[in-house]
């Protein structure tokens, strides 16, 4: 019985909503959004990686190791993307040549910053280093593994639009869908973590990516 297809997908679905939960809890004293992403992913990695359960321990643990680190980069995140979304509509209303070729060079910008941003959380939740160690290696992800980068994006732009576009898919998302967007993310992350990655390590053991 405990093989059974229905009661493994019955128990994925509880794993994802129980972290829903508490992503979403976690997630209320907004400087903790880092934290609260990083561990995030770092449950969804883990259950590819070695099976269903544990997600409180594996949550609260990666979230209380990474909490400083996470939330440096969550705060620091959130300062660029507010500088970089003021000089984009700067550039825009200019109106001018000089002002549309500004805003042509922002956007390269804000594209590099976008694609490094998908990755940083995941990493610094598999991967020990500081931040600058974190940075640099979500960028060498997001350029070095652009197949997978771009998959990214268009699953994430998908869940956004979904999300703007239907009342009930909000709904949805505060029940499971922002840990069941982070769980299939985590399949393509798997992918290339795995690569960095000694399979032998446990949950609570993060190798350094040379």
């Amino acid at each position: 019985m405990s093989n059974s297809p229905v009661i493994a997908f019955l128990n994925k679905m509880t794993d994802l909503i129980l972290l829903n939960v508490l992503f979403i809890i976690s997630c209320l004293p907004v400087f903790t959004i880092g934290a609260a992403t990083t561990a995030l992913y770092y449950v969804c990695i883990i259950s590819i990686r070695q099976g269903d359960g544990y997600v409180v321990k594996r949550y609260f643990s990666s979230f209380v190791q990474n909490f400083k680190q996470a939330t440096l980069m969550g705060i620091g995140l959130a300062g660029l993307w507010s500088a970089m979304i003021f000089d984009l509509l700067f550039w825009y209303k200019m109106g001018t040549q000089f002002g549309k070729v500004m805003f042509c060079i922002s956007s390269i910008v804000a594209m590099f910053l976008l694609i490094v941003s998908l990755w940083v959380f995941p990493v610094l939740s598999k991967l020990k280093g500081t931040v600058r160690t974190t940075i640099k290696n979500a960028a060498i992800f997001a350029i070095g593994y652009f197949p997978y980068t771009l998959i990214l994006i268009l699953i994430t732009a998908g869940f956004i639009w979904t999300n703007l576009k239907s009342v009930g898919m909000n709904a949805i998302s505060l029940f499971i869908g922002i840990a069941l967007l982070a769980y299939v993310k985590s399949f393509f992350i798997y992918k290339v973590m795995i690569k960095h990655i000694d399979e032998r390590f446990d949950d609570l053991t993060k190798p350094l990516i040379d």
